[in-house]
């Protein structure tokens, strides 16, 4: 496209075997700032056409040789010139002769002799025109190679997504294979795989585990802190038909009041102040499976009653919703609270209390279960081993009959601490318990007298015993009582 034609001049070639016209075309062309190429016939005006493209070709129709239809539509079949507009320089009036022009390729035509303001009205419409076309075609071509462009970018991107994808079902595959052989390992070893011990007092536990696990009950877990009541819920879960599903855990004590329906039952969004989504609770996420109520003392009285409907309807309203959401969950709670002393207190709800205890399941303090102490503690030993990088031969003697001498009033946890404390001090590849005694005292050294202590004269001749005898000797009786607790 020839720039100066988008400027408002042009280049045209006026192709006339006549010189009086070109020159007529000549001076008036030039006035409006056109460049003119001439050509007295049709060969040389197809001769220059190989060197230059004009803006717009002015033909005469009668010449030797070659007439202008056949120059016209010899230029038409050339590609790179077939988009230049042509101009027929006619004096036949004839409409045969137009309508052969047009069919030629023409685009328009003057008539002859040549009107000043003609020619330059119907050239100057046609250079407009062939300057929207050209500027059309340009704009076309940018956008067909912006798409194709884009085309190839999505082409790319299709490839990388299927690779990707392909790539997630390999992981896919992966994952569940993994997941189905953990599944299996877990099965292989036993619902009671993380709890270690032997004594009379575990297996009694295990076998009530057994006896609850396969039904659908509530069971309630009691004991202490630290005796490894989640362990006996996700053993309670894995021995059911519910074990391929989840198991949701909520520790009721370390949620703060206004926050704990909202974590069982979920919340709509704008429920409250702060509550910018919706948000999915315990109950919902444990549908199918099992939720793990630890602490349950700890709930306020307002959302026990909401907790005591969902355990007899299995149906709730997530707060802030009036939608009801049905769920089948089971649910095992735990506290190591006294509930029937917390109900008389009228801190917990007698009618949810005795819901909870369908199954209730007392787990034993690790005191009332001494002989589990040396497996525990090597239990124990091989796990801070592993995470400490460290190789143990064993416990020391004196530090086993430290850990079996001790009262262990945080239990199980108590002595996991323990375990990985003295790991991490032990330099040698036995492992030497020190500092019990600074860490929960134990029972104290006590005397206990083969005669009664020495007792004062009353003023009626009687032995009296004084105060201060009295009172060790309550002490170490309460002290001999609770075994130093």
């Amino acid at each position: 496209m020839n720039v100066a034609a988008l400027e408002g001049t042009a280049t045209v070639l006026v192709v006339d075997d006549t010189p009086a016209n070109i020159g007529v075309l000549l001076g008036l062309l030039s006035e409006q700032g056109h460049k003119v190429l001439v050509a007295n016939d049709g060969i040389s005006a197809l001769e220059q056409l190989k060197y230059v493209h004009p803006d717009l070709i002015l033909l005469d129709v009668m010449m030797p040789g070659l007439d202008g239809f056949e120059v016209c539509r010899r230029i038409k079949r050339l590609p790179a010139l077939a988009d230049i507009p042509i101009l027929f320089l006619t004096a036949l009036d004839e409409a045969d002769e137009k309508l052969k022009g047009f069919a030629a390729g023409a685009a328009d035509y003057v008539t002859k002799p040549l009107r000043h303001p003609e020619v330059l009205a119907r050239v100057n419409v046609h250079l407009a025109l062939h300057r929207a076309n050209q500027a059309l075609k340009t704009a076309m071509d940018e956008l067909v190679q912006r798409v194709a462009a884009r085309t190839r970018d999505l082409t790319q991107a299709n490839h990388d997504l299927a690779t990707a994808l392909r790539e997630i079902e390999v992981l896919k595959s992966k994952l569940q294979a993994e997941n189905a052989y953990l599944r299996e390992e877990l099965q292989s070893q036993g619902p009671h795989a993380d709890m270690v011990g032997s004594s009379p007092a575990l297996q009694q536990v295990l076998a009530q585990i057994a006896l609850v696990a396969p039904t659908t009950s509530t069971v309630f877990i009691t004991g202490e802190t630290g005796t490894g009541k989640e362990l006996i819920a996700r053993a309670l879960h894995q021995g059911s038909p519910r074990a391929d599903k989840n198991l949701v855990k909520l520790n009721c004590a370390a949620i703060s009041a206004g926050l704990v329906e909202s974590e069982l039952f979920g919340h709509t969004k704008g429920a409250f102040t702060g509550a910018t989504d919706k948000r999915v609770g315990r109950f919902e996420l444990a549908d199918g499976g099992t939720l793990f109520l630890d602490e349950v003392s700890e709930l306020p009285l307002d959302t026990q009653v909401k907790l005591l409907r969902v355990l007899q309807e299995q149906e709730f309203e997530p707060v802030g919703s009036s939608r009801t959401l049905k769920v089948d969950v089971r649910v095992v709670a735990a506290s190591n609270r006294d509930l029937p002393s917390e109900v008389a207190a009228g801190r917990f709800r007698a009618d949810l209390f005795h819901r909870l205890n369908v199954f209730p399941l007392q787990i034993p303090a690790l005191r009332e279960r001494r002989d589990d102490i040396p497996q525990l503690a090597l239990h124990f030993l091989s796990l801070a081993a592993r995470k400490l990088n460290r190789t143990f031969r064993g416990i020391a003697d004196a530090s086993m009959t430290a850990l079996l001498q001790y009262p262990w009033p945080g239990n199980i946890r108590e002595l996991q601490n323990v375990i990985e404390r003295s790991a991490i001090l032990s330099p040698g590849p036995y492992l030497q318990v020190d500092g019990l005694q600074l860490s929960m005292p134990a029972t104290p050294p006590v005397t206990v007298f083969a005669t009664p202590p020495t007792a004062t004269t009353g003023p009626t001749g009687t032995e009296i015993a004084t105060f201060a005898e009295v009172q060790r000797s309550h002490l170490i009786a309460v002290l001999q009582k609770t075994r130093g607790v």
